[in-house]
């Protein structure tokens, strides 16, 4: 890990390591949750997921976390109907609902915040009372001290990321605080934003995190073939680190800062495309 404070996903490299793996050999599968381990570390995002894009996650082995609107036992249930192994996520606001979005199915239950602290530690007591075995994940938050409130609440999962929709700053030291607070509670981390590229997928797991969510900064075209072209990166970056699965990505990577041009040295240049990625785009 990089020790120095303030740094972006723009602003590192992964160091090369020795590797004895090669890419169809690497296991980018991640555990998220006790009785959960999704076959891509890539979530579709709360404000971009729709029940379409869900059921494409699913089909992925992979899941969307349904926005407040949309989790509803009806939805939940469509999907589920289509295939009872697919991964189905919804959010909440309060209590009210999680009974019956649990019966229809939810795989995960994701907590937003909510101004009033007592409330929210409220909401996570309940649900992890009632419903021991759902994951029930809590953000986005980009305060460690309520990510702290939640962890003591009963919350598995914190994800990082900003409640108004602005920019995470300094993303790779923001999720490894996080994901250094959550290991004292044995809990995870996901990045909740942020994410352009499938090189900042590797990046934030080598940083802490087992997943990132995506939203359409990422996903741009069909999710099949955006999930391909993720799944190839992710190979390509975890060989370039020796890492032969997602854990040994997070243990062991380690992080070298870099100028603007060597950013621009890391990514495709001073060459002509004759066909554009279906989430890549120019820097």
């Amino acid at each position: 890990m990089f020790s120095q404070n303030g740094l972006g996903l723009d602003e590192v490299l992964l160091v090369p390591s020795a590797s004895n793996v090669l890419p169809n050999e690497i296991d980018i599968s991640t555990q998220v949750a006790e009785n959960i381990t999704l076959s891509i570390p890539v979530i579709g995002a709360t404000r971009f997921a729709t029940v379409a894009n869900a059921i494409d996650f699913a089909k992925e082995g992979t899941l969307a976390i349904l926005p407040v609107q949309l989790s509803t036992p009806e939805n939940v249930a469509k999907i589920k109907q289509l295939d009872n192994h697919y991964l189905v996520g919804v959010s909440v606001e309060a209590t009210d609902t999680v009974e019956e979005l649990v019966q229809a199915g939810a795989d995960v239950v994701q907590v937003l915040p909510t101004d009033k602290q007592d409330f929210l530690v409220k909401n996570i007591s309940e649900i992890k009372s009632t419903f021991n075995s759902i994951p029930v994940w809590f953000g986005p938050v980009d305060d460690l001290e309520i990510a702290k409130q939640a962890l003591v609440a009963g919350a598995d999962t914190i994800i990082v990321g900003t409640v108004n929709g602005a920019p995470i700053n300094a993303i790779v030291t923001t999720v490894m605080a996080f994901a250094e607070q959550a290991a004292e509670f044995n809990k995870n981390v996901i990045l909740g934003s942020g994410i352009q590229y499938s090189g900042d997928v590797v990046k934030a797991l080598a940083a802490g995190a087992v997943a990132t969510m995506i939203d359409e900064k990422m996903i741009t075209d069909v999710i099949a073939d955006n999930i391909y072209q993720i799944n190839g990166g992710l190979r390509s970056g975890m060989g370039y680190t020796g890492s032969g699965d997602v854990e040994t990505l997070r243990q062991q990577a380690q992080f070298v800062q870099i100028t603007s041009a060597g950013l621009t040295e890391s990514h495709p240049h001073d060459i002509e495309l004759i066909k554009d990625a279906p989430n890549y785009h120019h820097i």
